[in-house]
């Protein structure tokens, strides 16, 4: 386990200190610091900013852009933002989607008016995700039949010297290239409503994650906290963006899976259901006390998807990320 302090930080006192740092770093790396700290409150364990404050923010650079707070009326602000941005899902490896949702979350759990510092953070991160370009090209909607599972496997997958490392955007642009490449994402079948649409991806990309590791288990994970914290948007949209943004979401993990999946489903890591620790605080407080930023927000959004599902396919999947992340450590 990394080494604790006994810095006590509220998630407000948190947030103070990443927004006087840049939203990306080395060269264009996302700046977690926000989102894994929300993502300890929400977990319930917020006796571990602190610690992963002090570990974190020595690797961040200082901000490049001074950005306006969003308005007190931060929900109808951003109801009309948020629509531009739907397209834009995969762009930045999905963290300009994961801060805001983050934020957003932060935002919700207020009671009364909503602090200044919580609307500097969500004005960052609209800021952000507004700066990262262009989308994968996917449908406008999910219309299909397939299952996730179905669906998967009919999306094919690039030949291994396509997955570049240290190219993870341009590989999922390869994979979105592919010939037919809308029409392959539209062939899932939407679930009763995009949240669980949503889930379903989240449980498909975390199954993904079993069967592969390194950087392709890398990318999966984001195909998990991406689809989960995507939840967290649709009250925000009418029902059309909110299917735009499903079918947005499907084209992030289709992409993911035709890019980085070359895992054989029967060699997954397929451990017993009865290993999991299902103690929901147990296994937040152990993501919490790895101090890494990627467990701590894999943990938030496998916990949810779990929760609402019932399926043991994230739980099996966090505790392989907090015993050996990416399957390459021990």
């Amino acid at each position: 386990m990394a080494q604790t302090t006994t810095t006590n930080l509220t998630y407000d006192e948190a947030l103070e200190i990443f927004l006087s740092t840049d939203a990306s770093y080395a060269g264009g790396l996302s700046n977690h610091g926000p989102m894994a700290t929300e993502a300890l409150v929400s977990m319930g364990v917020e006796s571990w900013i602190g610690p992963f404050v002090s570990a974190y923010r020595t690797r961040l650079e200082p901000p490049q852009d001074e950005v306006e707070p969003a308005p007190i009326d931060w929900a109808t602000w951003l109801r009309a933002e948020l629509p531009a941005l739907v397209a834009t899902t995969a762009t930045l490896a999905g963290h300009g989607l994961l801060r805001v949702a983050h934020a957003v979350r932060g935002l919700e759990r207020e009671a009364g008016e909503a602090s200044l510092i919580r609307r500097r953070e969500l004005g960052a991160a609209v800021h952000y995700w507004q700066s990262g370009g262009r989308g994968l090209g996917g449908p406008e909607r999910l219309d299909g039949r397939r299952t996730p599972d179905e669906w998967s496997d009919h999306l094919g997958r690039l030949p291994a010297d396509q997955r570049r490392e240290g190219d993870l955007m341009g590989t999922l642009h390869r994979a979105a290239s592919i010939d037919g490449f809308p029409e392959r994402i539209r062939g899932l079948e939407p679930a009763p409503t995009p949240g669980e649409t949503l889930d379903a991806l989240a449980t498909a990309a975390a199954g993904a994650y079993l069967r592969n590791t390194g950087l392709a288990a890398f990318t999966l994970l984001h195909g998990t906290t991406v689809s989960a914290m995507a939840r967290q948007l649709l009250p925000h949209l009418d029902e059309a963006d909110g299917h735009r943004l499903e079918a947005a979401v499907a084209a992030f993990v289709g992409a993911a899976l035709i890019g980085y999946d070359g895992g054989d489903a029967a060699q997954a890591d397929d451990r017993a259901a009865d290993r999991v620790d299902t103690d929901a605080a147990t296994l937040a407080s152990r993501a919490g006390a790895s101090l890494d930023d990627h467990t701590i927000k894999f943990a938030d959004a496998c916990l949810g998807v779990a929760s609402r599902t019932g399926s043991t396919v994230p739980l099996v999947a966090l505790l392989r990320q907090i015993e050996t992340p990416y399957g390459t450590t021990r």
